[in-house]
């Protein structure tokens, strides 16, 4: 903590960190009220709002029981009289909404299937309008002003498929800061400054690394944002005059770790949501990961077909709200050896194998937000698009033909295998397939036959078969279960901390499986005068 001392002796900071929040309820999707009273979040799917005096929380917010509604990005107005947020409604998009604080005045300022994503960022001065971001279905993003009683947005800028991290208004209301690629070249971000009425554009920062998470400071004097150049994630600052930088950025806090910036108060308080812990891959039987180059990074493991290779995602670059940076890491068995696949996508959420060997199937995004199936060259890294898909909720997938559960469809990219109610995950092994369906049932598909049994558990949501054997591997995400053809079926001793995702090797014995946890907390830096 030295370090801080040195920068709060030097009238950067006004003190050292301090912790705000910590709880399995901490949330990274709202931000502090400009009078550090109230501090927006989502509890479970609910907006709340969480009194940062005396920790009393307030739900702004109650779905219907089984709904599958939920609010996300959230910001509360200057005066702390509103807060806007996104809300995903029934129909399968999000829209603008806005409530009192205490709940009451729920309205829906903004609701158009096409607009697909909204996300509020700032309230003007008067309270008149939200700043706000539109994703669109034809992978459009816009810079809007949103009229806070309703009506139709004022477009300032679009951005094709890229989408800010973080957007900013100015205390005057003249200026927008937001964070876009730096160039096309580059996967680097950088910070732009946009005047309110949309007409002027300037790039404030041209140092290389990755500079994001704008945040304007209480007198409009500077902007504070997140920077990293390859040594760790810092907080600096910019500082500005007449809507011009005066200088170069200046250091704030240096190796803050995994944080995300949410807000800054009117007096000076930097709040951000910092993350610890994670998540790695591990094989049965062996209680270390199979890999230490990037700890707490690692996720669903994928077996190769010949069980020579074990692929997995692993994270790299900056932390998000959301979606993370990945890459696919191909882990040598027996030698350990490992090399990276830069698949050019955009998110990355599973693995499949082809039975080749040669390729993988990735479940994600590409750079144009389109989510789908796609298959990847393991040599080449090159990129082929199998299936889009507006929703992108394919359970289960095998590389080989390749095959999901979409929906109530069992299917390839051609056709209609089979039908499956509910269907919550998929496996394939060869020309046998097998889905969870209803409620608990695991329904196997051969040779045009099909055959039902129970689950062991109550919530299943994972689903393999057991390569050679007449048997599947069943589990709700911490317990996993062998369930044969004919007999009893078996629990499975794993570590209680694991997560969804498994994959079982070739010979029918060694599990690949994900563990681990994390949490976020809320921190506050007071900034200096």
């Amino acid at each position: 903590m030295r370090i801080f001392a040195l920068l709060a002796a030097a009238g950067v900071l006004a003190a050292e960190p301090k912790l705000v929040w910590r709880g399995p309820n901490v949330t990274l999707l709202g931000g502090p009220s400009k009078d550090g009273a109230w501090l927006s979040y989502v509890d479970s799917g609910e907006l709340a709002v969480r009194d940062l005096h005396s920790d009393r929380t307030v739900f702004l917010t109650r779905k219907a029981a089984g709904s599958k509604e939920f609010a996300y990005f959230s910001v509360i107005s200057r005066d702390a009289k509103r807060v806007a947020y996104a809300w995903f409604n029934d129909r399968g998009f999000y829209e603008l909404r806005a409530a009192n604080l205490d709940g009451t005045a729920v309205e829906v300022l903004y609701s158009n299937e096409e607009a697909g994503f909204v996300q509020p960022c700032a309230w003007t001065p008067d309270g008149k309008q939200i700043l706000t971001l539109l994703f669109r279905k034809d992978n459009i993003s816009q810079i809007v002003m949103m009229p806070s009683e309703g009506g139709a947005p004022l477009v300032l800028r679009s951005l094709n498929w890229v989408y800010p991290k973080r957007m900013d208004l100015s205390p005057d209301g003249r200026h927008i800061v937001y964070d876009s690629f730096a160039s096309d070249d580059t996967g680097d971000r950088t910070i732009f400054l946009l005047s309110v009425d949309g007409t002027k554009e300037t790039k404030l920062i041209s140092e290389r690394g990755n500079h994001l998470f704008p945040l304007w400071t209480p007198d409009g004097k500077g902007i504070v944002f997140a920077s990293d150049s390859g040594n760790g994630m810092s907080a600096r600052i910019l500082e500005m005059a007449d809507g011009k930088p005066a200088g170069r950025p200046r250091e704030l806090a240096a190796n803050l770790g995994r944080f995300v910036p949410l807000g800054i108060t009117s007096s000076g308080g930097y709040y951000y949501g910092l993350r610890s812990g994670g998540t790695d891959v591990y094989v049965s039987g062996n209680a270390r990961p199979v890999s230490m180059r990037f700890p707490d990074r690692n996720r669903a493991p994928a077996w190769s077909p010949d069980g020579r290779w074990l692929a997995y995602l692993s994270r790299r670059g900056s932390e998000n709200f959301g979606q993370e940076s990945r890459v696919i890491v191909l882990r040598s068995v027996q030698g350990g050896e490992e090399k990276e696949v830069g698949a050019k996508l955009a998110h990355l959420e599973s693995l499949s194998w082809s039975p080749d060997g040669k390729a993988i199937v990735v479940r994600g995004s590409d750079r144009q937000g389109r989510g789908g199936l796609y298959r990847v060259d393991i040599e080449t890294g090159g990129t082929k698009a199998l299936v889009w898909d507006e929703a992108a909720g394919f359970r289960g997938l095998d590389g080989g033909l390749p095959a999901y559960l979409k929906g109530d469809e069992l299917r390839t990219t051609e056709s209609v295998l089979a039908t499956c109610e509910k269907g919550r995950a998929f496996a394939a092994d060869g020309s046998r397939f097998a889905a969870l369906c209803g409620k608990r049932s695991i329904v196997s598909y051969i040779d045009g036959k099909t055959r039902t049994w129970e689950a062991p558990v109550a919530d299943p949501m994972e689903l393999a078969w057991v390569p050679g054997a007449d048997a599947f591997v069943v589990g709700d995400g911490r317990q996993l279960w062998r369930v044969p053809f004919e007999g009893a079926a078996e629990k499975l001793d794993l570590p209680e901390d694991r997560i969804p995702g498994i994959s079982v090797h070739p010979n029918g014995k060694a599990i690949a499986y994900t563990a681990g946890s994390a949490q976020s907390e809320i921190w506050c830096l007071q900034l200096g005068k």
